[in-house]
């Protein structure tokens, strides 16, 4: 019994000892993951085709994810958490749905149907995809499960609702419509009701984002001069604020992972690049230099 109580002591030790290095161990493991570089999802002609790019935000580690020649693959959005990306195809005869990971992994398709399947947008808890479903002159906004089931109507209008976009705690979705005339924005709640009117002007409004904190909803518009220039704007559509001047085409705003940028396509130098500015305007950077086309989906 003595030698029994003897060895204690040093068992408690050991497991002290695997405690702190467990601790230690998870600590690092979560500096990784908070540091790692968060990925952009774009599409380029620079094959010949458009496929399927990603690099980190400050674009670095650019890289090509689909190879499919004479096929069109766009429209891509990544996760919040940056581990997913969904996007449209030409691959199967007609624009469909699919879903792969950030590596270009595990490809899925979640669409199969004869009409217009395109903008597709993951909510931030990854359980739904907003998309545009339906005839090419008039679509409107569908959602559907990750996997692609349980597939429902948004809106119906005889008019095109284009491009949604999720908040970040899954209640609304931003999409914009011409059915007042012109492109405008709009939001509705995430199973379709209560829809409002964001932006009301001659002027054309699109692409709409919302922040990660739901602070802010970034668009494109012409409203101040003869280009598409970024704006963002409150969530009820007042205070807009202008990002860029320029006499070029600047569009399709998406957010950083943390808020505080919003990157963008212009053809400012010739051809379409992609760009990034913080939201106030400042610390314009642009991040790719090729001599084709690259995109951001709208």
């Amino acid at each position: 019994m003595k030698e029994f109580q003897e060895k204690l002591p040093a068992k408690k030790h050991n497991i002290t000892l695997y405690l702190i290095l467990f601790s230690i161990l998870l600590v690092v493991a979560l500096i990784v993951v908070l540091t790692r570089p968060k990925k952009i999802a774009y599409e380029s002609f620079l094959d010949g085709n458009f496929e399927i790019y990603v690099m980190d935000e400050d674009g670095k580690n650019q890289k090509r994810l689909t190879f499919n020649n004479y096929v069109d693959d766009k429209d891509a959005k990544i996760s919040h958490d940056g581990k997913w990306i969904v996007f449209t195809s030409t691959r199967d005869g007609n624009y469909e749905i699919y879903r792969m990971t950030v590596n270009g992994t595990q490809l899925t398709r979640l669409t199969d149907s004869l009409t217009y399947d395109v903008n597709p947008a993951l909510s931030y808890d990854n359980h739904q995809v907003a998309f545009v479903h339906g005839d090419e002159d008039s679509p409107n906004i569908y959602v559907m499960n990750f996997d692609g089931t349980n597939m429902q109507q948004l809106t119906d209008n005889p008019y095109k609702d284009l491009y949604p976009s999720w908040a970040s705690d899954g209640s609304e979705i931003t999409f914009c419509s011409d059915r007042d005339g012109n492109c405008e924005i709009y939001k509705m709640n995430n199973d379709g009701s209560d829809e409002v009117n964001l932006t009301n002007s001659l002027a054309f409004e699109g692409s709409p984002s919302y922040s990660p904190t739901m602070e802010y909803i970034a668009f494109n518009s012409d409203r101040d001069g003869v280009g598409l220039d970024i704006y963002i704007m409150s969530p009820d559509g007042s205070q807009p604020s202008r990002l860029t001047d320029d006499p070029a085409t600047d569009s399709n705003p998406h957010w950083s992972s943390n808020g505080k940028i919003i990157f963008f396509q212009s053809d400012r130098d010739g051809d379409f690049e992609i760009y990034r500015i913080n939201i106030d305007g400042t610390g314009l950077i642009q991040l790719t230099f090729n001599e084709i086309d690259d995109f951001l989906s709208p």
